[in-house]
């Protein structure tokens, strides 16, 4: 099947084409490079020996993309290509609603113009927002998003819903819990040209590389004052768009899934795993909360389990030992 990632250069975008490529898939990309590079892209190239069609080029160029899908031909469309800093969308909605639902439609509507029926949507955990009371979240947690970011995702799989019934585009949305780690074989992750990523920006001044690390706060209802959040390595949910892939080409529909381990960790536990693994100290500084950020965030993954026969395989110390040996490698 041949499958064109949109926004597959980024961070888990290129470890999907990774996975799809060693499952035989034949893999095209559309990027615009906003936020990427093309290394993690010609690296997966070169450890599969493959050539992978490129187009740069932004999902908002809608005659571009058309041309893109018309030359070629995928069979299904794997949807990366979103901003995703909840803090920055409170500020900044009009980016956030331009790019990724006046995006998304202009890929669904080029999608619909040549009757490619295939499509996985990047969503997001933020769909849920701050609901304590709900936790862990699953597939029947009403959504109630508190960024602008969570609400352009809600947006999009209620489009999604609709595409499916006027238009028989199958669909699924994957609400992605946060991604972290990085290939284990050191030679793929998580590149820092703007990330906002907390596993990251711990890597990175642990390596001298930034002068700070900010803690967002310390002093909440939490079992050591911090937030906490479900980390899931970036290969598991890489796998995870596979089985999503698997599951419209034998049943027709929209679905929507949590990608997610079930165990959420604060992020007092990843400093001190990092330093742990990194054996080198971080200097923390502590400062105020951000504006649309939950408290604890965590999901029930066995919906995902039972539909998709999909499980999270990597632990938290397995993203933290990862992620580092990608970061020292850079």
């Amino acid at each position: 099947m041949k499958v064109l990632v949109v926004g597959g250069a980024g961070y888990i975008g290129s470890h999907t084409v990774f996975e799809l490529i060693k499952s035989g898939f034949t893999v095209g990309v559309y990027d615009s490079l906003e936020t990427s590079t093309k290394k993690n892209l010609d690296k997966v190239a070169e450890l599969t020996n493959t050539e992978i069609d490129f187009t740069e080029g932004n999902i908002l160029d809608k005659e571009k993309f058309e041309q893109a899908v018309t030359d070629f031909e995928p069979e299904a469309v794997i949807h990366f290509a979103a901003y995703k800093n909840a803090g920055e969308s409170v500020e900044k909605p009009d980016k956030y609603y331009k790019n990724n639902v006046v995006g998304a439609l202009n890929v669904l509507n080029v999608l619909k113009n040549h009757n490619i029926n295939k499509f996985i949507f990047s969503s997001s955990s933020a769909v849920y927002g701050d609901q304590p009371s709900q936790l862990p979240y699953t597939e029947k947690t009403l959504p109630n998003p508190i960024s602008a970011y969570g609400k352009t995702k809600l947006t999009v799989e209620y489009i999604l819903q609709d595409y499916n019934v006027a238009y028989a585009i199958n669909s699924v949305a994957l609400r992605y819990f946060n991604a972290a780690g990085a290939d284990k074989s050191g030679l793929i992750g998580e590149e820092v040209k703007s990330t906002g990523n907390v596993i990251p920006l711990i890597m990175e001044n642990l390596l001298g590389r930034r002068k700070e690390f900010y803690l967002f706060g310390d002093k909440f209802a939490t079992k050591d004052g911090t937030q906490e959040r479900d980390y899931i390595h970036v290969t598991d949910l890489a796998r995870g768009h596979i089985k999503a892939l698997e599951k419209i080409t034998k049943q027709n529909g929209h679905f929507a899934y949590n990608l997610a381990t079930g165990v959420a960790s604060s992020n007092k536990t990843l400093i001190d795993l990092s330093e742990k693994v990194s054996g080198k100290k971080l200097q923390v500084n502590v400062v105020e909360p951000r504006p649309g950020d939950p408290l604890i965030v965590y999901a029930d993954p066995s919906f995902a389990e039972h539909e998709l026969d999909w499980k999270a395989e990597n632990s938290i110390e397995d993203i933290i030992e990862s992620a580092w040996n990608w970061h020292k490698s850079q």
